[in-house]
């Protein structure tokens, strides 16, 4: 009997979204310098110099805060060429394409630098507000009480003017980006916004669909499907048309170009990004007006993660945590070798999803056999839940009545066709039955057998929930009465194993500009951090509420950083 396990995540994840699920990052850490193993290295210019962490915590040791001690500087000599444009951007994930499209897009000319041989897509969700999609369908948010809802779910620990700004500019970004790619075929849709009962979202959450990668079938785009995998990934279209406009428009891509170090002049200004090519040769890429990190998380820095992440290395269940995000948080290292610092808040929430999107949501147990939550509750309220269950399992039941007894939910809110039929989803059951991802079996001593339950446990605990459906009421965890289904056999089951973050959700020190700041909270002059690189926008849980607040604040950052660098802000 095969588990869901973080294998089986990972590979259905990998499969799903291959072009660049992994690897947010453009730039390396820390960085491999020719200066450095040269006897005879010339000395590095004054403002080189400064690229060494001038005004940072770089004195740290080794052992205390490795990240924040900075490299040698590389030396002007070392230096094969310079390149000059209005803005330098260090990373080709989505925050780093959405900053690129508006700066060129406002008159600056732009080089990007990404070291992967492409850029990095990832999901597809944008949560944001009252954009066109959401307005034609009557979905408006009332941004005071998500607000609030948002900030009161951090405990008020992040910048408020920040998520202001999400909540005032996101709606008008994402409508500016659907004119950009209009073009190309694509345009933005409502992501399921009725799914009230069981994620209990806001409605805000938009896809854009019409590119090579659009689903043709509903079944693997429906929330209760069981698979793991990650469905399609519009990211990748939407990313893709920007990439092609931003290069007829004569932006300079630079792929396996991979940052080593910021240069910070005199004056405390960030001038520029020293990287190396694929032979390893250093170009001096300078900014007149700015340097944008859009480099991704540190998920993969076992020391930063470890500290700053803790509850992913520090939890029931050891090192079993499936890391999605591949950034090294080397964007991070170089801006702090410059002066900048991480967020004030140190304990970084991750996003962290249960087993996948698409569980099943019926009864759900743990090791021992037994209820431990409203099985209504969204992914990152479950997830922090099931952590905290002995080893991070959990074990779902159902049966067939099941299909009939979901509501039909469609991923588009704009054409209820795209809804699964009951008919597609026990077959999609039937077939994950055949693949031994899920099991089917009468009775409730075969299920506890095959995933080591204890029998007499899991018995009273169906015992007690038909009980409930029975009587219309959930003693326990009062789940809503109208989810209550009675569990009869046969039944369906399936094991899913410990949570999977996605990435970790805390970065530089930053205002509501996207300045990064210095302990003083001075801003870096020159300087800017976007997407995961930049912290203060998250505490206690990446909240599923507001599904794709992730992205929707990479686009409206993308978007604003772009415009203030052109002065139009």
């Amino acid at each position: 009997m095969a588990v869901l396990s973080r294998r089986s995540f990972v590979t259905g994840g990998v499969a799903a979204g291959a072009l660049g699920l992994l690897g947010l990052a453009g730039c390396a850490s820390p960085a491999p310098t020719k200066a450095a193993d040269s006897q005879d290295a010339g000395k590095a210019d004054e403002s080189n110099a400064a690229s060494s962490g001038q005004g940072s915590s770089a004195q740290a040791t080794a052992s205390d805060k490795p990240w924040e001690v900075a490299p040698e500087p590389i030396a002007e000599a070392d230096i094969a060429q310079t390149v000059e444009s209005d803005v330098v951007i260090v990373g080709l994930g989505a925050s780093g394409t959405y900053a690129a499209t508006s700066a060129i897009e406002n008159g600056l000319s732009v080089t990007v630098l990404e070291r992967n041989e492409t850029f990095n897509a990832n999901g597809g969700s944008h949560f944001v507000f009252n954009s066109k999609p959401q307005l034609e369908l009557d979905k408006a948010i009332d941004p005071v009480v998500a607000v609030k809802d948002f900030l009161n779910i951090s405990s008020y620990r992040v910048d408020g003017s920040a998520v202001w700004t999400w909540a005032n500019r996101s709606g008008e970004a994402a409508d500016w980006f659907a004119d950009v790619v209009e073009p190309y075929g694509l345009h933005p849709v409502l992501q399921h916004s009725d799914n009230v009962v069981i994620e209990r979202i806001y409605p805000g959450t938009i896809i854009f669909i019409g590119g090579e990668n659009e689903p043709t079938s509903a079944i693997d785009q429906d929330p209760y499907n069981g698979d793991l995998g990650l469905g399609f990934v519009p990211e990748i279209d939407l990313l893709a048309a920007l990439l092609q406009h931003i290069q007829s428009k004569g932006a300079d891509v630079r792929f396996k170009h991979t940052s080593q170090q910021l240069v910070r002049e005199s004056d405390g200004r960030v001038s520029a990004v020293i990287a190396t090519d694929g032979d390893g040769a250093y170009t001096k890429f300078v900014a007149k007006k700015g340097v944008v990190i859009a480099t991704g998380s540190y998920s993969q820095d076992a020391a930063m993660l470890d500290y700053f992440c803790p509850i992913v290395s520090h939890n029931p269940v050891g090192d079993q945590v499936a890391q999605f995000n591949m950034g090294d948080g080397s964007g991070i290292k170089q801006s702090l070798w410059v002066g900048g610092v991480m967020q004030h808040n140190g304990d970084h929430p991750p996003m962290m999803f249960w087993g996948s999107t698409n569980c099943i949501k019926n009864v759900m147990v743990n090791s021992e056999g037994v209820r431990f939550i409203d099985e209504n509750a969204g992914q990152s309220n479950f997830a922090a839940a099931q952590f905290n269950q002995t080893g991070g399992t959990m074990v779902a039941l159902w049966n067939a009545e099941y299909a009939s007894q979901l509501p039909a939910i469609s991923y588009r809110a704009d054409d209820p066709s795209w809804a699964a039929t009951p008919e597609e989803l026990l077959a999609k059951w039937e077939g994950l039955v055949e693949q031994g991802i899920f099991m089917k079996a009468d009775s409730l001593d075969e299920i506890a057998s095959a995933y080591d339950l204890p029998a007499d446990a899991l018995k009273k605990t169906v015992e007690d929930y038909n009980g409930y459906c029975a009587a219309g009421e959930d003693l326990e965890f009062h789940k809503d009465p109208a989810t209550l289904h009675e569990l009869t056999g046969p039944f369906f089951a399936t094991k899913y194993d410990v949570p999977a973050s996605l990435a970790c959700m805390g970065g530089l020190h930053v205002n509501a500009r996207s300045q990064v700041l210095t302990a003083d909270d001075e801003p870096i002059e020159g300087l800017y951090a976007i997407g995961l690189a930049a912290g203060d926008f998250y505490a206690n849980q990446y909240s599923t509420r507001f599904a794709g607040n992730s992205l929707g604040r990479c686009m409206t950052f993308g978007y604003l950083v772009g415009r203030q660098l052109a002065g139009l802000e």
